[in-house]
This record gives C-alpha cells, sequence and structure tokens, in this order.
C-alpha cells in the first residue's frame, strides 16, 4: 500500500506542475511555458487562494495505529476545512506579506487567521488567539522572528534562494509540459464556459485534463519520459537539490529503482490507482497568469491487503496588480520575540 500512496503522490505532484502559468495568443502548451517565465519576471503582484477538501479516506492501517475514533475525528475535521490566502509579493527588496485563514466549522466552529511576513532572511509569523488552547498574553498577538539562514545552519539545510526556487519550477515546468499531447490534454473553451469570476477579464482560458481515457497514456508518459527527466534535471543542479534539501544519491537511488521496478510501477498505478477527475483551468490577461482553479479526485487500493485511500481536493487563485506599488498591511515588526525567547517562556523553572 506503500508503494501506492507514494507513487500517487508523485503523480498528483506531476500533475500539479503542469498549470504554472499562461500567455495569450498561443498555442496552449506554448503559452504556459511562456507564462512560467513571465510571472517569475514580474516586480509585484498580488493573489487570493482557496483550498478545500472534498474527500479525504486514509488507509485502514494508519487509523488502526492509533485511537481510531480520534483519527476519524481528526479526518473529519481536516476534510471540512478551509484554508484562503491573501498575499501581496515584491521582488526587490524581496518581501512576500501574507494573510491564511482557517476555518474547521462545526459545532464548536474554530477560525484561525495568521499574518506572515517573509523577506530574504527573516519569516515573521503573528501568533493567532486559538480557542480551547490560552496562551499567555505575552506571546498573543505578537510576531515570533525566524531566523532563516540560522534555522538552516541548525538543520544542516540550504538557505531559502527564492531565485534558485523559481529557476528550478520554471525547468520542472517545462520538463513536464513537452512530454504532453497537445490534442490529447489541451483545450480551449470560451471565458463564459470556464466559470471564471464574474469581474474576470480573459484574454485566454487553458484547460488541461486527465480523464478515463487518456489516463493509462498519461501513467506510460509520466513513467518512461517526465520522471526520468526531472530526476537528471536534479541530478545535474547541485544548487536545486539543496533547495529541497535532497540528497543525490537519495535521487540516484531513485532513479535505480524506477529503472528496476518499472513494470511493476506501471502495472500498481494503472490497475491500482484510480483518477476520477484531474482538471486544471488557467485564464489569462495580458499575457499574465491571471486565473487558475483545479479539481483533483484520486482513489488508491491495493488487492493483497484491502487498503484503501482517497482524496479529492479542489483550489482557485486569483492573481492581480501585477507590477503596481505593493501595499503591505502591516510593518516590519521590531518587537517581535525570537525563537530562543520563546522556547524560554514556555521552559518550566528548575526543580519542577
Amino acid at each position: 500500500m506503500k508503494k501506492v500512496q507514494k507513487m500517487a503522490v508523485l503523480l498528483l505532484a506531476v500533475i500539479l506542475i503542469v498549470i504554472a502559468g499562461c500567455s495569450s495568443g498561443k498555442p496552449p502548451k506554448q503559452a504556459l511555458q511562456a507564462a512560467m517565465t513571465k510571472i517569475t519576471e514580474a516586480d509585484s503582484y498580488a493573489v487570493k487562494m482557496s483550498f478545500g477538501l472534498d474527500e479525504l479516506e486514509v488507509p485502514q492501517d494508519a487509523a488502526a495505529q492509533g485511537d481510531a475514533a480520534a483519527t476519524a475525528a481528526i479526518v473529519g475535521m481536516i476534510k471540512d476545512a478551509s484554508i484562503t490566502v491573501n498575499a501581496v509579493y515584491q521582488k526587490e527588496p524581496m518581501r512576500t506579506d501574507l494573510n491564511m485563514e482557517i476555518v474547521i466549522p462545526g459545532d464548536m466552529q474554530m477560525k484561525l487567521t495568521v499574518p506572515m511576513i517573509l523577506t530574504e532572511e527573516i519569516l515573521y509569523v503573528k501568533v493567532p488567539q486559538i480557542p480551547m488552547l490560552p496562551l499567555p498574553e505575552t506571546i498573543t498577538g505578537k510576531f515570533i522572528k525566524v531566523d532563516l539562514k540560522e534555522l538552516a545552519k541548525q538543520q544542516g539545510a540550504a538557505e531559502l534562494d527564492l531565485t534558485t526556487q523559481q529557476k528550478l519550477g520554471k525547468e520542472l515546468g517545462e520538463a513536464v509540459l513537452k512530454h504532453f499531447d497537445e490534442k490529447t490534454y489541451f483545450s480551449e473553451p470560451k471565458a463564459a464556459d470556464a466559470g471564471l469570476p464574474a469581474d474576470l477579464k480573459a484574454d485566454q482560458v487553458i484547460t488541461f485534463e486527465i480523464n478515463e481515457s487518456n489516463y493509462p497514456k498519461t501513467v506510460d508518459t509520466i513513467v518512461n519520459q517526465v520522471l526520468p527527466e526531472v530526476l537528471d534535471l536534479l541530478l545535474a543542479n547541485e544548487d536545486s537539490l539543496k533547495s529541497l534539501q535532497l540528497e543525490k544519491a537519495d535521487i540516484e537511488k531513485l532513479k535505480t529503482d524506477l529503472e528496476t521496478n518499472k513494470t511493476e510501477i506501471l502495472d500498481t498505478l494503472k490497475n491500482d490507482v484510480k483518477i476520477n477527475s484531474a482538471k486544471l483551468t488557467a485564464a489569462i490577461s495580458d499575457g499574465y497568469l491571471s486565473y487558475q482553479a483545479g479539481k483533483l479526485s484520486v482513489a488508491a487500493s491495493d488487492k493483497e491487503s484491502g487498503q484503501s485511500m482517497k482524496l479529492g481536493i479542489h483550489y482557485d487563485v486569483v492573481y492581480s496588480d501585477f507590477n503596481k506599488a505593493p501595499r503591505f498591511e502591516n510593518e516590519i515588526p521590531t518587537d517581535a520575540i525570537s525563537l530562543d525567547e520563546l522556547t524560554q517562556m514556555f521552559q518550566l523553572p528548575t526543580g519542577l
């Protein structure tokens, strides 16, 4: 079952890379590649995102390892939760401000709002008021300051390098896109039929879809063409490996395992994994990606153990205000609490 889960997640990751951006007036595949470059070159933009889980079923063995009732309750909470994010990005000096709102419905609805500020070296996270979890007044409402360079040093990881990650994202997107046949997967519906926001003016709309008829071909394409090229791309760039906190030896082993077990992997994905729906829609305005939405429903099962899992997700993203002066709601906090100070606040007195 673990092999099914890993390959399902890997398959999902490759699918989601496909819709990274698009540009008007060009064939769909070319439009996607052009926008992946253009959006990374923007000096600033605003983003509104929403995420939600439509279906979530964990393998039975995972639930059996702990308290089944507690596991079911947690799964239920996660399934019904909604996440929205409003963000503003600026390239120079690098800064991203975002407000994340998490809503867990129910008889005792819980709503958390978490403001964050990310600069080139520091991440600031504002501590929210959490129902049923009282925190000291010295912490609630304060920003926690995380030194990203120091944190990376302590964990033996690479420092955050946005430029490297953007470059890697562009290269991975191009490596994935070129192997998907345009006639099989891409279409250009009319804006009126694409379910776009009412106030959005789109110059071009592109849809990428995996369905029951093209899923076997999708698996062959990913396993035989996409994954080997993606792994080679990672192996050829040590900076990319560091930015993803990956070891070269692990990627080399994954490549070897992929080649050695290719027949079994193909059989597993085709017979034990089912894509009920995988549809991604992107809209472009003035050459920029202005909207994207995705919906995925996937199920995996293991005949030998009888275990199964299901996952259904949807998301919407609206981009706007390209290259306009960004409007940041918060100032960089001067009274933020460091991680060391936070740790000291929660330490018990000696002798207790």
